[in-house]
């Protein structure tokens, strides 16, 4: 049997609190936290260093670039992840699973667990959630916005499927945007020749967001279903949430890291381009909001909502229409860091950040062993070394993208080493981990 892995001399933390300790390792798992026995073991020298639980990110658009958003995950502290399914036209949401599971994860560096996602409403059948969580999908997305991309579901499918959904204990995410009065104020924007980037807020005002949230929670109540608001952008919607937690409900509500980074002036910049995302970004008081919210238990996880999608390619041959570009930004292997130098801004905490970057995703998910440093769990471990900063750079990201939105961002410390079910795929900052492959996490499995 192999001695194993000691990750030494670091600061753990948990939801609950901070302690010196070690971590040691063995065939892909923790089996001892605390005072370890080190004989024979590999060293990892962690200290001065905080050890963190590798982190968890549930929102990711990873597939067709599997190999780069994994490694880029790795090298940020991110060595787990759920992904939405893309399904190819008239697929069943099963036959896309399968078929991503098939083609699209044996190429990932990182685990992954998958959202089904209704991407043809009119086509729902009851079933269809019973299939995908028979193969270890737990949640299932809808879209109540995009009816100009004929993904749109209305009340009367996003109903029946959180029905269903209800019956097997899958979660329910939601995009929530009025998505009928975006349409009617984005026509008004076109005919009035004002394609430029700075009308995509106006086409989506938050009050349109909190409509909807309110109305999918509404649903959701009566369905008996587990809700879960993608991207929450600011005070409006997050009342939403707080007054159906008032009524008992089950809600979980998502901050990414642009909406607390970024605020509206940047739709009106000379590089507005960089912040084209749906729902767009609000006001500096929501921005507060959103972080209070995630400091204090509003907002229950941090996520990144990364796409992979090039500037060259993508963004800039439609620049000068705001209702062409693809909405969306890169951002899975910034999160973690980030999120780490925002840590003592209003609030939030280490222990509160491995709360919601961690431990509340594989809870809410259904992703046993992972979120936390405790034996028997999946050997995913984080070192973070605060004693010198550092720069986010799209170099450093290795996601094989040409920008990023948070190139140059300062933060306190470096990524030195990570563990992914205990193969050393980081090492002072750069990713070795090219035999290392994640697999499928199938929930509750």
């Amino acid at each position: 049997m192999s001695a194993g892995t000691a990750v030494v001399g670091g600061t753990i933390v948990s939801p609950s609190g901070q302690a010196a300790g070690d971590v040691l390792v063995r065939d892909g798992a923790i089996v001892a936290v605390g005072a370890v026995d080190r004989s024979g073991a590999e060293i990892v020298d962690a200290s001065g260093c905080l050890v963190l639980p590798g982190a968890i990110d549930v929102h990711t658009h990873i597939f067709g670039a599997v190999a780069a958003d994994t490694r880029s995950a790795l090298l940020g502290g991110t060595t787990s992840m759920l992904a939405f399914v893309d399904a190819e036209p008239g697929e069943r949401p099963v036959e896309a699973a399968r078929r991503t599971i098939a083609d699209e994860l044996p190429a990932a560096y990182a685990d992954v667990a998958l959202h089904t996602v209704i991407w043809e409403p009119q086509g729902y059948r009851r079933g269809d959630m019973r299939d995908v969580h028979t193969l270890g999908v737990g949640s299932v997305k809808l879209w109540l916005a995009y009816i100009e991309l004929g993904i749109q579901a209305d009340d009367d499918v996003a109903f029946a499927v959180m029905q269903e959904a209800a019956e097997l204990g899958m979660v329910v995410l939601a995009h929530c945007e009025n998505g009928r009065v975006v349409d009617v104020l984005t026509r008004e924007l076109v005919a009035a020749g004002e394609l430029g980037l700075g009308s995509l807020p106006r086409s989506r005002p938050i009050a349109l967001e909190a409509e909807c949230v309110h109305r999918f929670l509404v649903m959701a109540e009566v369905a008996g279903a587990t809700a879960y608001v993608v991207h929450v952008t600011g005070r409006r919607p997050m009342e939403e949430i707080a007054a159906a937690r008032d009524r008992g409900q089950a809600v979980y509500g998502e901050a990414c890291v642009h909406h607390l980074l970024f605020d509206e002036s940047h739709h009106h910049g000379d590089d507005a381009l960089r912040y084209v995302m749906t729902p767009p970004l609000r006001t500096p008081a929501d921005l507060e909001a959103l972080r209070s919210g995630l400091a204090g238990g509003g907002l229950d996880t941090f996520a990144s909502d990364h796409c992979h999608l090039r500037l060259d390619r993508d963004k800039v041959p439609v620049a000068d229409d705001f209702t062409q570009v693809p909405t969306g930004l890169p951002g899975v292997g910034a999160r973690l860091p980030i999120g780490l130098a925002l840590t003592g801004e209003d609030g939030l905490t280490p222990e509160r950040l491995v709360e919601v970057a961690c431990a509340a995703p594989a809870r809410i998910f259904g992703l046993p062993g992972k979120g936390a440093l405790l034996p028997g769990y999946d050997a995913d471990v984080v070192v973070w070394d605060p004693s010198v900063s550092s720069r986010i750079t799209l170099a450093g990201l290795g996601d094989e993208l040409d920008w990023t939105p948070y190139d140059g961002y300062e933060v306190p410390g470096r990524i030195r080493h990570v563990l992914a079910r205990g193969d050393h795929v980081v090492e002072d900052s750069r990713f070795v981990g090219e035999e290392h492959r994640g697999g499928f996490l199938a929930v509750g499995g």
